[in-house]
Order: C-alpha cells, then sequence, then structure tokens
C-alpha cells in the first residue's frame, strides 16, 4: 500500500504473490511513471522496504536513494510513528480485506476499486472533511528511463559490489552489503588504514586495515 502522506492520496494498492525485488520493483515502477517522484518515502523495517545491516536497506529501498529518494525508517516496533498510514489500513482491511474475492485478480478489482472511494467519496478528517483527491498533486519529479551507477569526488576509490554484497578491497573480499549489488560504493580515505564507505550520498560504514570489520552507522552526507 502506498500513499501520499500530505493529502492522504492512496497511489496504489497492489496484490503481489511473492515480495521479490523484480516485482516489487515493478510495481514502484508503474507509481513514479503515473504519479512522479516523492522527496521523501516513510517505511517500516519489513521487507522489502527495510533489511538487516548498518543502513537497514534492501536492494529495493537502495533503488529509491539511486531515484534521488530519501528513504526514512519509522522505529522498528513503533507503528504509531507511520500512524495516518496504519489507519487507512484498518479502512482497508474493514471495507476491502474481510470478506475477499475468490481470485486474486478479482481482490486487485476490489482493491482498486475501494482505493477510488476512499480518494474521491471520504471525507478526512485531517483535511478539514475534505476529500484526498481534492488535496493530491503529482510530483513534477520524473521516473528516469535509467539510473547511472555512481559517480565519486577525486581522490576516492570506487569499488563494485558483486552479487554477494562483496568488493574487492586491498587484495581481499570485504563484505558491504547486499543492497548494494550492482553498483559502486566509494571509499573515503579519513586517517591512516580507516576507509568510509558510501553508496552515493549515504554512509554505510568504515573499513580497518587491522580487522577490515564495518562499524554499524548510516546517514546522508547532503540531501537531495
Amino acid at each position: 500500500t502506498v500513499r501520499d502522506l500530505h493529502s492522504r492520496y492512496g497511489l496504489r494498492v497492489v496484490l503481489l504473490r511473492s515480495q521479490a525485488l523484480l516485482k516489487t520493483k515493478g510495481a514502484f515502477i508503474k507509481i513514479f511513471r503515473k504519479h512522479g517522484l516523492p522527496k521523501r518515502i516513510r517505511s517500516d523495517n519489513g521487507s522489502p522496504f527495510g533489511g538487516g545491516g548498518p543502513t537497514g536497506l534492501t536492494r529495493l529501498s537502495a533503488w529509491w536513494i539511486k531515484l534521488g529518494i530519501e528513504v526514512e525508517f519509522i522505529t522498528p516496533g513503533r507503528p504509531d510513528e507511520n500512524g495516518a498510514h496504519e489507519q487507512f489500513h484498518r479502512i482497508y482491511k474493514a471495507e476491502v480485506a474481510r470478506d475477499p474475492a475468490h481470485t486474486l485478480a478479482g481482490q486487485q478489482r476490489r482493491s482498486s476499486k475501494g482505493l477510488v472511494q476512499y480518494n474521491e467519496d471520504r471525507p478526512h478528517e485531517a483535511l478539514a472533511m475534505a476529500v484526498p483527491a481534492k488535496s493530491y498533486r503529482r510530483s513534477r519529479r520524473r521516473l528516469p528511463n535509467q539510473t547511472v551507477p555512481w559517480k565519486y569526488g577525486k581522490g576516492w576509490w570506487r569499488r563494485w559490489v558483486r552479487g554477494n554484497g562483496e568488493i574487492n578491497w586491498q587484495g581481499k573480499r570485504r563484505y558491504v552489503g547486499e543492497a548494494f549489488v550492482g553498483d559502486y560504493v566509494g571509499l573515503e580515505a579519513v586517517r591512516a588504514k580507516v576507509w568510509r564507505v558510501y553508496f552515493g550520498p549515504l554512509l554505510v560504514g568504515e573499513l580497518h586495515e587491522q580487522d577490515m570489520g564495518n562499524i554499524p552507522t548510516a546517514k546522508y552526507r547532503h540531501q537531495k
């Protein structure tokens, strides 16, 4: 379920047979093509959006960062931090999911129809009893036809992330995270035998020559 937080407008309810990357990414491609790119996506920490590691990213949410979208995870175990969206879920369960269709296609039709009613017919208290469709505006940021590998500054080292989340560094393989597979991370020397590892604007951690372990940390160097 994807919704615009400002207007409460529901962008899409998608029923998928799995949370595999190609399926979930394909669903978001359709959303972004129709509605444009948001500046930020707020999500819980569960699959397929959140994963393990210091950044909490998956390949899906790492792709959002590639598109210039800031990823904001709520605190684990605190669904109240995304309370407006949880309220939307309660409405969906009560009015659409409680009496499901017999097929996935049928339930998808019911879900899409219910979303139209939610957007265009249901007054919303947070909007002074206006309907979400009255406040919603499509983003002007367009989905690019393709993304390109990250480029890093002069004096940085650039390393390709292999299919298992590892890079080759100092003659050995070092794990940086499966979320970054198929792209370059940048290594910035910060002091003797210590390098900071970035995925674009996101600080992933540090590599130390002594043990080459990564320090759990994650933050943005700048806002897109």
